[in-house]
C-alpha cells in the first residue's frame, strides 16, 4: 500500500513539475514574440528596423488617413550615413509615395521613395534614380522596373 502511495505521489510531482516547465516555456515564448504591426491601412505610428552586417536602417512612420510623415536613418558602419524626413501620401493601391529629404556628408538631398507595409515588414522599392525634372530631387527613372527589395522588420516604437 505504501508503494502505491509513493508511486502516486511521484507521478503527481512529475506531472506538476512538467506543467510548471510548460507554463514557463509558454510564457517565455509569448513574451519573446514580436507585437504584430497594425494593418497598413490603419492610422498610427509604425517603426521598422533592418541590420545588414553592421549597417542599419531605421524608419519611423506616422499615418493619418492618406497623409504620411516620418523619419529615416541610414547608418552604414564606419561611414557617413543619411538622416532625414519622409513625407507623402498613401495611394489607392496602399503604397506610400514619399519624398525623403536628408543630409548626407553635410549636403542636403532629396529623393522619391515608394514603400508599403506587408506582413509586419516595411518594403522599400529600389531602382535607378535620376533628376528627371532638374529640380534636385532624384526620382525613379522607371518606377515600373523598380522592385521592393529592401525589407525592414516591424519593431516596437517605444524601443527606438
Amino acid at each position: 500500500m505504501k508503494t502505491i502511495k509513493l508511486m502516486s505521489l511521484a507521478v503527481a510531482m512529475v506531472v506538476l513539475l512538467s506543467d510548471c516547465n510548460n507554463a514557463a516555456s509558454a510564457s517565455k515564448s509569448t513574451a519573446a514574440a514580436p507585437t504584430p504591426a497594425k494593418p497598413a491601412s490603419a492610422d498610427g505610428n509604425f517603426c521598422f528596423f533592418e541590420a545588414q552586417n553592421r549597417d542599419t536602417t531605421k524608419v519611423n512612420l506616422t499615418i493619418a488617413g492618406d497623409k504620411i510623415t516620418g523619419e529615416m536613418v541610414w547608418n552604414p558602419y564606419q561611414k557617413d550615413g543619411a538622416v532625414g524626413m519622409l513625407s507623402g501620401t498613401k495611394n489607392a493601391s496602399g503604397e506610400f509615395d514619399l519624398v525623403y529629404e536628408y543630409t548626407i556628408e553635410g549636403n542636403r538631398q532629396s529623393e522619391t521613395k515608394i514603400m508599403k507595409i506587408e506582413n509586419d515588414q516595411l518594403l522599400i522599392k529600389k531602382g535607378e534614380l535620376a533628376d528627371l525634372k532638374n529640380d534636385g530631387t532624384m526620382t525613379y527613372k522607371d518606377a515600373t522596373k523598380a522592385v521592393f527589395s529592401q525589407k525592414l522588420m516591424a519593431m516596437d516604437c517605444e524601443k527606438k
